[in-house]
């Protein structure tokens, strides 16, 4: 059954916020955070690190009727601070109409969404063995190192239990939980003739079953026991010859792509400096891509990056940025939706107490319509065999110069040009029936390039690459997926870094 949050043992403070802010003639918001977590570290078999901790603040934001904001947090989450943090607040607001500060009384129009509690039934911190969790992250540390000669292997575990209450002046009162868990193994193969060569797994989840459990267990070792492999070929593996070609991505670098490429530039504050607006309009409507392509973005529970209430205590709305290729809407928050023209979505995200809302992904995905059927395990997916599906399903033919992308180490874009520069971990040179196996390389072009250019799909979906997103001096979980893999159509702006 779903758990009791620690958060609704504050109910005398919330009370002594919510008073003072009546009294005074403001509207407040408070967002109250308890979060706890651990963290482990192996490096070749010796336990590294360990860390433990917790923390518990209030951030409260109050609104004058003109529409000027105040902003302050503290750790201590009492009557009395409360009282002090809403005159703080209530002061810088006031102060902030002397110096012409834009207003926005946006907060003022929205309905009150109650009473409610959110909560999960998944384990917590206090609920998850520490030994169980060393002695497994150890032997799972070992059994990596035996995939090969010499391999270094760092593995590193991680659990966070943060519950939320999102109280305001119109009666609102929710209160949530974030948990989300990760496993990871960096595996290094020294070099012998080339250079060091590093690959990566991981899995991840709401608790310390990304750990712990057999299913989670047996999806990272196949991931791993895939990882050390490709970490032992890529140290004599040649660069590839940088140009354009057709591209099968897989689902990781999917996520990077809808993320990065797509996501960010859909996000409603960036709106005046956005591909995706037109004079600070969100530019709903036009085509972007493909017309069998959609990307869509909203919570899913036990993913990584699960969130069901905004940060101002809205509920977490699952949007189709693009539909059938055509842009819809926009992962839009309370203060930014009106300006960029489209619905409130719910979509504001804090790292902490401290911080200010900012509208942000969850789980992000690409998919299209008629995927061609792909059974066979992810993890257990061949180079040859993706081959000779794409082969079998005219989404490539022989001797056409294509790569295949494997992994995604991470990325850039700037989202006024619609500019992204990803990495992937491995190239495979599709062209070819021996498929020869290449070093990483930079992909990069113009986003809507890319979506436009994409031919289709293959396998179910996979919502499971995780990372961690940064923006105004926050990061906050985020996921995302899409099919097994994601065929694009050669296109000159999109491009493979390499050899000349």
């Amino acid at each position: 059954m779903p758990k009791k949050l620690r958060v609704e043992s504050y109910n005398e403070a919330v009370d002594a916020l919510l008073k003072k802010a009546d009294e005074l003639g403001v509207y407040a918001i408070g967002r109250i955070q308890d979060s706890r977590g651990r963290s482990l570290s192996v490096n070749n078999g010796r336990l590294e690190r360990i860390d433990t901790g917790s923390s518990v603040g209030i951030g409260v934001q109050v609104f004058t009727p003109e529409g000027h904001t105040g902003f302050v947090s503290s750790d201590q989450v009492t009557p009395e601070s409360c009282r002090n943090l809403v005159e703080t607040a209530a002061r810088l607001a006031r102060s902030a109409s002397a110096f012409g500060t834009e207003t926005n009384r946006a907060v003022f129009e929205i309905e009150s969404n109650g009473k409610q509690t959110i909560a999960t039934d998944f384990k917590t911190l206090d609920e998850t063995s520490y030994d169980e969790q060393v002695k497994t992250l150890l032997g799972a540390n070992e059994q990596a190192r035996g995939y090969g000669n010499g391999l270094s292997v760092r593995s590193g575990h991680g659990i966070s239990d943060p519950h939320w209450r999102i109280v305001r002046s119109d009666g609102t009162d929710i209160s949530f939980d974030t948990p989300h868990a990760s496993v990871g193994m960096s595996i290094t193969a020294p070099a012998s003739g080339g250079k060091p060569a590093t690959a990566s797994a991981s899995v991840s989840g709401p608790d310390s079953r990304v750990l712990l459990d057999e299913i989670f267990q047996e999806r990272l070792d196949l991931r791993t026991r895939k990882a050390a492999n490709l970490a032992q070929r890529l140290v004599n593996a040649p660069q590839i010859k940088g140009g354009s070609y057709k591209l099968v991505i897989d689902y990781a670098l999917a996520k990077g792509l809808a993320h990065e490429a797509f996501g960010h530039a859909s996000e409603t504050d960036g709106m005046e400096t956005s591909i995706l607006g037109k004079e600070g309009i969100m530019r709903v409507g036009e085509k972007m891509a493909a017309e069998f392509v959609t990307i869509t973005d909203g919570p899913v529970l036990g993913d990584y990056a699960y969130q069901p209430v905004s940060a101002n205590g809205m509920p977490r709305q699952t949007v189709e940025i693009l539909k059938d290729g055509v842009l819809r809407a926009g992962l839009a928050d309370l203060f930014s939706a009106g300006k960029a023209g489209v619905p409130i979505s719910g979509a504001e995200r804090i790292e902490s107490y401290r911080n200010l809302p900012l509208p942000r992904m969850t789980n992000i995905r690409i998919t299209v319509q008629d995927p061609v059927k792909f059974e066979t395990r992810f993890e257990l997916v061949t180079p040859e065999e993706l081959r000779e599906t794409l082969l079998a399903n005219g989404l490539l033919k022989e001797g056409e110069p294509a790569l295949y992308l494997a992994g995604y180490k991470g990325g850039q874009v700037n989202p006024k040009d619609g500019d992204f520069v990803f990495n992937c971990a491995a190239i495979y040179d599709l062209s070819q029936p021996d498929l020869p196996l290449y070093q990483p390389a930079i992909f990069s072009g113009k986003v809507l390039a890319a979506l436009h250019s994409i031919l289709g799909g293959l396998g179910p979906l996979h919502l499971d690459a995780m990372g961690h997103c940064g923006k105004g001096g926050q990061s906050v979980p985020s996921s995302g997926g899409a099919h097994s893999f994601v065929v694009v159509d050669r296109n000159e702006n999109v491009t493979i870094g390499g050899a000349s």
